[in-house]
């Protein structure tokens, strides 16, 4: 008992910390909003390398790589500056992907795997974040990103809990049931109909239509795959970055899912 209220404590606190400032910067925008968009793909990416190819390492001891690390933080930052951050990404990933299916150096194309698909997730998935920024009404929309996935969690966890009954994916989420994605979808389209009025964000019918219908799906979508790698690289959290919530991943599974699926539709 007393390390489950230990757990929420830690979890309130963090919250009570990161929340404003998010708030903040989501406000602000511009390049300061980019940069932390570039730390957070940075700690993101060392986790991701970390869980595929140092499982049995410290957060702290992966950075020893940390200009390769380093490489998908810069697209994501630099996505705020200039368009062609993203497509010399695109082509990195590219040619690390070649060099991973063709074995070259031969014995460990397994890294060149890793870090093309850390350019690709979260790197460009978490620049739309960014760049949804940057688009009219902006930080309205990056609002709806975070409230409405956050809607998507809650229903998903509060119908799963009081309902549950039948296994979605017992193999990667022993805990997810049908009935937590039905609550989750049922969130996720009160929460999208109830922004697009109060943050007034006037979507065209197709818009509105698309993102009631996919976002939901999309957010849970995200959470799944986290899990999924996770339980390829056997671990429960992507890191202890976050006190009482696990890794940046662990938070930021659906939303950069999440923020791929708005950027698309709102441009």
């Amino acid at each position: 008992m007393k390390s489950v209220s230990r757990s929420l404590q830690l979890r309130l606190l963090t919250a009570a910390i990161g929340m404003p400032i998010l708030l903040l910067l989501i406000w602000v925008g511009n390049w300061p909003f980019a940069v932390v968009a570039g730390l957070v793909t940075f700690g993101g990416t060392t986790e991701f390398v970390r869980g595929w190819l140092f499982p049995e390492a410290s957060f702290k001891e992966t950075l020893r790589i940390w200009p390769i690390l380093l490489l998908p933080a810069i697209m994501v930052a630099g996505a705020y500056f200039e368009v062609r951050f993203l497509i010399a990404g695109a082509i990195l990933a590219m040619l690390f992907l070649t060099a991973g299916l063709i074995g070259f150096p031969k014995k460990i194309n397994k890294p060149y795997l890793v870090i093309a698909s850390s350019i690709i997730y979260p790197a460009m998935f978490f620049s739309t974040f960014v760049l949804t920024r940057e688009l009219t009404d902006g930080k309205w929309l990056v609002l709806l990103i975070i409230l409405a996935t956050f809607t998507v969690d809650t229903g998903a966890y509060l119908a799963g809990s009081r309902w549950g009954k039948h296994k979605l994916a017992p193999k990667i989420s022993p805990n997810k049931t049908w009935e937590g994605v039905l609550g989750g979808i049922l969130g996720g389209v009160v929460a999208v109909l109830v922004l697009n009025v109060i943050l007034d964000l006037e979507f065209k019918t197709w818009q509105l239509i698309t993102l009631t219908f996919l976002l939901p799906i999309t957010a849970q979508l995200g959470d799944l795959a986290e899990s999924w790698m996770k339980r390829r690289m056997k671990l429960k959290d992507s890191s202890g970055l976050l006190p009482g919530h696990g890794g940046l991943l662990d938070r930021l599974d659906s939303i950069v899912f999440v923020s791929v699926l708005v950027y698309l539709v709102a441009l």
